[in-house]
């Protein structure tokens, strides 16, 4: 899909890339490509189906959700190394949150479809690649959390 070696240095100059064992880098590199995407973009909306997964590179993104009374609230902003669209190979396939490029991004992507076939079919890539996921889902379960004491603070000081 792209060249090989330039993906896996590209992900190894992640944190979500570096020290996967070579065979799991290089099976990534090879369902992989390289994207680039100007400020303002939306990659995947809150509820929709989740096609892509990527890795960004360069550039930050936003992770918005509908807030009722305060409209659309960034929950979270992800740094180059981290990962976007996770949703995409975990079912439902739903994305759980509207992600926005804040700036010019460029990003490693996974079509979604073919990332679940190679994570079914390999179970090496499966094991080097899943904790790497729940560490990304983790920080966006303490960054909610953060967010929601927030609303509620603020809520409360604005009620008093």
């Amino acid at each position: 899909m792209g060249d090989t070696a330039a993906l896996v240095a590209a992900l190894n100059a992640t944190w979500f890339g570096s020290g996967l064992p070579p065979a799991a880098q290089t099976r990534l590199a090879e369902l992989a490509h390289e994207e680039e995407y100007p400020g303002g973009t939306v990659l995947l909306t809150e509820g929709e189906v989740a096609e892509d997964v990527g890795i960004v590179l360069k550039g930050r993104i936003a992770l918005r959700t509908l807030v009722p009374e305060r409209g659309m609230v960034t929950i979270l902003t992800i740094e180059p190394g981290d990962i976007w669209g996770w949703s995409a190979i975990v079912p439902p396939f739903r994305g759980t949150s509207t992600v926005v490029t804040i700036e010019p991004t460029t990003s490693v992507v996974f079509e979604g479809a073919a990332l679940r076939i190679a994570l079914r079919e390999d179970s090496v890539l499966a094991s080097a690649i899943y904790p790497r996921i729940l560490v990304a889902v983790s920080r966006r379960l303490a960054a909610s959390r953060l967010q929601l004491l927030d609303l509620f603070a603020h809520d409360a000081t604005a009620g008093a």
